[in-house]
């Protein structure tokens, strides 16, 4: 149990009502809504700083998210000028970061090597070069400007891994599209809706075919981009239990600073890590 400091005292009087409701609800789960600048961050800190001088619970287990290395530079800050280096055991860092540290801590389970880089821009602008130069296709590949849909392929490829979204999945939501768009319903969609969306299920079609080889080409190259970070742990967790208990076992507390600015697979990696204990997770 964490003594209590003068630093912690001042800083606790300076909350508000509903702030200092947040940093007292030690139990169960909370969320915090505020506009920009109003001390969601100090806030958290203070919560975590709350629930080690009243309970017995380890700053090791203890785990902070947030999206940026200098956000959680700062977070891990405030909290040192609060309990000293007792914040340096608490784990605090990005959810990449944090995916990293997972896939390193348990080899066994992946067959990523966290060691290499994830891929540069340039490099994953290469391989779609590469397909595209390879692969026939109509809609992504025009014959005047064959290079035209190069960055938004590679946005849409990113998109789709935030949202947690697979080849096999992509593909699955593009055939219930077309069953739509074939049916009765779908007919009487007006004529230029339904040409639009028609338009858009071809130029899909052949993104699912590329998203598909270029994951093909990440494993020949036994590489991966930044989204593969999330994805590739929340896969695992949802295939090894061992691997998910252990990491919920760890972590008994589990805080997300900007929770508002998570995408599915980053929710999804929360929302896993939390569902040991159900709707009265920490």
């Amino acid at each position: 149990m964490t003594k209590t400091t003068k630093e912690f005292d001042l800083a606790y009087k300076k909350l508000n009502k509903e702030q200092r409701l947040a940093v007292d609800t030690i139990e169960g789960p909370v969320m915090l809504v505020a506009g920009p600048g109003t001390g969601k961050t100090q806030t958290l800190a203070l919560r975590i700083a709350n629930i080690l001088q009243k309970t017995d619970t380890l700053a090791s287990s203890i785990l902070a998210l947030t999206f940026t290395e200098s956000g959680a530079r700062a977070m891990r800050s405030r909290l040192a000028s609060m309990i000293g280096a007792e914040a340096y055991y608490a784990h605090i860092s990005t959810f990449h970061s944090f995916c990293i540290e997972i896939i390193k801590d348990n080899p066994d389970y992946f067959t990523l090597n966290p060691s290499v880089e994830p891929l540069s821009e340039l490099e994953k602008l290469k391989i779609i070069y590469k397909l595209l130069d390879s692969v026939p296709l109509k809609n992504l590949r025009p014959l005047g400007a064959p290079r035209l849909y190069v960055k938004a392929i590679l946005g849409a490829i990113s998109d789709l891994k935030r949202e947690g979204v697979d080849v096999d999945e992509f593909e699955h939501l593009l055939k219930v599209e077309e069953l739509f768009l074939n049916s009765d319903e779908g007919r009487e969609l007006k004529k230029v809706e339904l040409t639009k969306r028609l338009h858009n299920l071809a130029k899909n079609k052949e993104l699912n075919i590329l998203y598909g080889l270029y994951q093909t080409e990440l494993k020949s190259l036994e590489s991966f981009d930044f989204e593969d970070m999330i994805t590739t742990v929340v896969d695992a967790f949802k295939t090894n239990e061992d691997l998910l208990h252990a990491c919920q076992e760890k972590y008994l507390y589990i805080l997300v600073d900007e929770y508002q600015d998570t995408n599915s697979a980053q929710n999804e990696l929360i929302l896993s890590l939390a569902s040991f204990w159900g709707a009265g997770a920490n």
